[in-house]
């Protein structure tokens, strides 16, 4: 038989009927609908008031009466009644925010931590930087676990921040004090107060919340052992030195609660003031204190609409000083976690914010503060301890976009004009080199990086250099920027030279046509006629690829022009051929026209790869305008050409490529023909020895057309497999529209099928 002594808590006596009962927790689990695991923390005294609908659930489980079912209530809301802040005044949590958004995913993830089953003290550490709205949620959180559980709520701030940190001792004296404990009953020394603390909080579980915790040794004491209790430590540090934490770093509002809060503190969501609210958000990076103080500027100021105030702050260089309201200043709170820096992380925090990209790696970080990699690192953690910096799966480090607004204030403050130019070249040219380097491995005539190479970036494969040169885009093309902006024209010229090659690789990519109008730009103004007219050769390839047909002839026209005047015969040939790529579709006549000029050019010139393309681009004018059978004439020349052996693996994948190219449209003209078995003899002959070309993106295209014949042909189940096989390369090049052509021809297969 069960213990029927009469019960004091809502645990206990659930303990008792379950036991008098004759059930075990999992019995009782699937007689009520309530988990075991919640059960047993129940018994625990987890909660001394859970819900009705909880109770009641137990209660049918437990197969109750009517008086039983109501005394199991009356102790359940006696738990409820419990207060939840501290009765004599000590260690009282701040007032309610009345505007509390978001933070569903951190509000249940804390509340799991509570309901584990664990008997150690749940301890949580909430960590991210000043501004980051840890304080906020660490209070509601322990209102909500501290109502639902029918527990005592405690705070205690240790200003861990600022000269007047209070001291371990002091706050246990405080807890204590709150706890009931009096005077004459206080230890006089830490460990003792610790272990009455730590007693205490077994005896009567609560939750606390240590607010601004400085660091692992202010943390260690206020800590819990056992007992259903739940602490939550906030601080601007990881403490990664506390060993049985739960952690929880904090992150910024997503797009949607930055809205939603600043309307919130505004009081109009749909009004014309609100205009420009999601903007505003932004500007604040999700933020929440950057949030606050911006929604209660604008709260303060009824003539201002959101859009206004985000036009005032649309300026970054002054951004920062126009977020404040009274006494809450952005800069402050970014400013106490850098004052804990020693003097060269604090260097290096400022430093950073010369680095273009969003995100970059220690070796680019190691140019700025001038140390090697390893000591670099060493410093780098010192700002992810105190979360001034965020670090990725892929470990790349990262600012806040006001942190590093804040980055380049002190840079501005601290650091000389001509020590900041000349950060400024060294960094620029650092990433200029690297990109250089990387990207000479895919032009013939060079390869892998000079044999004198020190930098500490591996180039020693085509594939690291290519991973680079995706990996650090946003670095090296502002570093391009930057020189743009300075007037170092070499070095813009350069750059875009040596990735001419390499952007066949990554056609995608979305700022190619920039890249190389500020190259065209740079060599107009060094006043060489040459290097303008290459540079906007391969710009009217990238407005090519970007569907600016007519832009794109403009440019290249452009550039024969100036070859012509400048007596350069080959970039004049490449121009009347890069025009000729850009009219095939709008006008195959003239671009007919302009590739056969190109054609003699190049034949003037031995240029073998030049004259490759004009073949083809010629062959594609032909099968537009219904000429096919000239097209495969003008074919079996290119093949002819293309297989001649070349002198090195970088020309002779150009003849591969070409080769590949040529026997697609020597396909589509069979195709055109109606000759299907010799268009698809081709098919398959280019598709052996496609991977040769290594352009994913030809390789697709050839399976694609190759499909649409076999459907054609009336042999789905080839067809089908094929398509989906170049679906699959196009998904690797971010191919979007071709992927919902694909995916909008094999709905219509598997309708008629």
């Amino acid at each position: 038989m069960g213990d029927e002594r009469s019960a004091t808590t809502f645990g206990e006596e659930l303990r008792r009927l379950r036991l008098r009962a004759r059930l075990t927790l999992e019995s009782l689990a699937d007689a009520s609908g309530v988990s075991a695991r919640t059960i047993g923390g129940l018994e625990r005294g987890h909660s001394l008031g859970p819900q009705h609908r909880t109770v009641m659930s137990l209660a049918d489980g437990l197969g109750l009466d009517e008086t039983a079912r109501e005394a199991l209530e009356r102790l359940a809301e006696q738990g409820r009644q419990r207060p939840v802040t501290a009765p004599t005044g000590w260690c009282v949590p701040p007032r309610p925010i009345p505007d509390f958004t978001g933070r569903e995913t951190e509000l249940a993830r804390l509340a799991d931590l509570a309901d584990g089953s664990d008997a150690t003290a749940s301890v949580v550490v909430l960590s991210g930087p000043g501004g980051i709205g840890k304080t906020t949620l660490a209070v509601e959180a322990g209102r909500r676990l501290a109502r639902a559980r029918g527990l005592s709520l405690y705070y205690v701030d240790l200003r861990g921040m600022d000269s007047q940190a209070l001291d371990p001792s002091t706050a246990l004296f405080r807890l204590l004090k709150a706890l009931g404990v009096g005077n004459r009953d206080l230890p006089d020394d830490l460990e003792g107060r610790s272990g009455q603390f730590r007693t205490l909080l077994e005896e009567r579980p609560a939750v606390v919340v240590l607010d601004n915790v400085r660091d692992e040794e202010q943390a260690r004491p206020l800590l819990p052992g056992a007992g259903a209790g739940m602490v939550l430590v906030t601080s601007r540090r990881l403490l990664t030195g506390l060993e049985g934490v739960a952690r929880l770093p904090v992150p910024v509002l997503d797009s949607a609660a930055a809205v939603a809060l600043l309307a919130s503190i505004i009081g109009d969501a749909d009004g014309p003031r609100a205009e420009g609210l999601a903007e505003l958000a932004a500007q604040c990076g999700g933020l929440p204190l950057a949030l606050r103080i911006i929604g209660n500027r604008l709260a303060t100021r009824p003539a201002w609409t959101a859009r206004q105030l985000a036009d005032r702050l649309a300026d970054s260089e002054r951004r920062l000083e126009r977020i404040n309201a009274g006494d809450l200043q952005i800069t402050a709170a970014f400013g106490m976690s850098y004052d804990q820096l020693s003097p060269d992380a604090r260097r290096l925090c400022r430093r950073l914010a010369l680095i273009p990209g969003p995100d970059f790696t220690a070796p680019l970080a190691s140019v700025v503060i001038g140390s090697s990699v390893p000591d670099t690192e060493d410093l780098l953690d010192e700002l992810l301890e105190l979360v001034l910096l965020t670090q990725g799966d892929d470990s790349r480090y990262a600012f806040h976009d006001l942190i590093r607004l804040f980055a380049a204030d002190r840079l501005v403050a601290e650091e000389a004009p001509a020590e900041r130019a000349a950060l400024v070249r060294l960094m620029t040219d650092w990433l200029l080199d690297v990109a250089v380097a990387a990207g000479r491995w895919y032009e013939p005539g060079y390869g892998a990086a000079p044999v004198n190479w020190s930098l500490p970036v591996d180039l020693s494969t085509s594939e690291l250099a290519a991973a680079w040169l995706h990996d650090e885009a946003e670095n090296w093309f502002g570093a391009v920027r930057v020189a743009a902006d300075h007037g170092w024209n070499q070095r813009v010229v350069d750059t875009a030279e040596a990735q001419h090659w390499f952007s066949d690789h990554w056609p995608q990519w979305p700022h190619w046509h920039e890249l190389f109008a500020l190259a065209a730009e740079a060599a107009e103004q060094m006043g060489d006629a040459v290097a303008q007219a290459t540079q906007l050769n391969y710009l009217s390839w990238a407005q090519g690829v970007r569907w600016e047909q007519q832009l794109s002839a403009q440019t290249a026209l452009r550039a024969a022009r100036i070859a012509e005047q400048a007596g350069d015969v080959r970039q004049q040939a490449w121009g009347l051929q890069y025009a000729a790529s850009a009219l095939v579709a709008q006008d195959p006549a003239a671009s007919l026209s302009y590739v056969r000029q190109a054609e003699r050019l190049f034949v003037r010139l031995g240029d073998w790869e030049g004259h490759l393309q004009s073949l083809h681009m010629m062959a594609v004018n032909l099968i537009s305008m219904k000429r096919p059978r000239e097209a495969i004439t003008v074919l079996h020349r290119s093949e002819q050409v293309a297989r001649i052996p070349q002198p090195d693996p970088a020309r002779q994948r150009i003849a591969d490529v070409c080769l590949v190219v040529g026997t697609k449209y020597l396909a589509m003209a069979h195709e055109e023909l109606g000759e299907d078995g010799l268009a698809e003899e081709s098919y398959r002959r280019v598709l052996a020895h496609a991977d040769l070309a290594d352009l994913a993106g030809q390789q697709a295209d050839l399976e694609q057309r190759f499909a649409r014949l076999l459907y054609r042909l009336g042999r789905p189940d080839e067809a089908v497999p094929m398509l989906q096989t170049a679906r699959s390369r196009f998904s690797g090049l971010d191919a979007a529209d071709r992927i919902a052509a694909i995916d909008e021809v094999l709905e219509q297969w598997r309708a008629d099928m």
